[in-house]
């Protein structure tokens, strides 16, 4: 029964409550008005004065055009082009000093975990596509171990424990972590470790494993002997899986969603173009000199007497 308990209901709660936690936060993110133009930009703005001449990375750190903004969302997304310009300046010290070592390791940690997601896929496929067998086989070219190594898995472990020291270890970033921040660093570790072990270390009965998979994903579980076969660390492995994917809704970790709302990001820097209307603007129906001074005649009267001018801005 425990089995079928994390091995069947814990997956699909999971996996609805990232679905409807995912559609209100994306639904909240699009409601939102954007009062101001706020574009963040690195560049050199667009001018029409001839000698004012802008380069390739102006347009792309400070876009005036959709497609402009198109290509720096790209670059965001794909490249973190904001956290690789990541230099810090010490004032004490008149230096700068360069910490791109965090764009490296947020790269590779990323990146490692969107591979390992797509070697997964041949869980809940039968025939393997290709192009998976494919991503498999260069994943795993190091064939120095029975089973071989798969690169993502080491690297993806080491910048995990390198992003999380960086937050226990460097004074700065630990004064400003808070505990939700450590919350997801410890589910992706149990993640890993847990994978890691079942990989090289405590062998797994992979054809039961393929059976729940496919079972999970056709929605008709396997039978309680394909369950109850398969090894109790799988069973903490998709716990803290389906953790981790019901927690994304309510934690930083749905920036890879809530980047495309962002207006920092997602609106061209045309303010000497276009205006932008704030929609929070109320429509105020102004009044006449005279309405006022007939709403307000006694008390603009006792001022005048005191020997103030009262009269109209002009």
């Amino acid at each position: 029964m425990i089995e079928y308990v994390f091995g069947v209901v814990v997956p699909y709660v999971a996996i609805v409550i990232f679905i409807i936690g995912v559609i209100y936060r994306i639904i909240e993110w699009a409601k939102s008005p954007v009062p101001l133009k706020i574009p963040t930009t690195a560049g050199q703005e667009f001018s029409p004065l001839p000698f004012i001449r802008r380069t390739v990375y102006d347009m792309v750190d400070c876009p005036q055009t959709k497609l402009g903004t198109v290509i720096r969302m790209f670059f965001e997304v794909f490249l973190m082009r904001s956290l690789f310009r990541n230099v810090r300046y010490y004032y004490d010290k008149n230096e700068h000093v360069d910490t791109r070592w965090l764009w490296f390791f947020a790269m590779a940690f990323h990146y490692s975990l969107l591979v390992i997601l797509i070697r997964h896929m041949r869980f809940f496929t039968n025939p393997v596509p290709d192009i998976i067998e494919t991503i498999d086989w260069v994943d795993g070219m190091m064939k120095y171990w029975v089973p071989s190594i798969y690169v993502t898995g080491v690297l993806a472990l080491v910048s995990l424990a390198f992003l999380w020291g960086r937050r226990l270890f460097l004074a700065r970033e630990r004064t400003i972590s808070l505990p939700s921040d450590h919350i997801p660093l410890i589910l992706f570790a149990v993640v890993l470790i847990s994978g890691t072990l079942m990989r090289y270390f405590i062998k797994i009965d992979l054809y039961d494993v393929k059976t729940l998979a496919i079972g999970l994903f056709t929605f008709q579980p396997p039978s309680y002997e394909v369950l109850r076969g398969i090894h109790w660390l799988f069973y903490v492995h998709l716990t803290f899986v389906s953790i981790l994917i019901a927690y994304i809704p309510f934690s930083k970790l749905m920036h890879f969603v809530g980047i495309f709302f962002s207006p920092t990001r997602n609106m061209p820097n045309d303010n000497r173009v276009h205006i932008h209307i704030n929609p929070w603007d109320p429509e105020i129906k102004g009044i006449t000199w005279e309405e006022y001074y007939e709403m307000y005649k006694d008390q603009l009267d006792e001022i005048a007497e005191e020997g103030y001018k009262v009269r109209p801005e002009v």
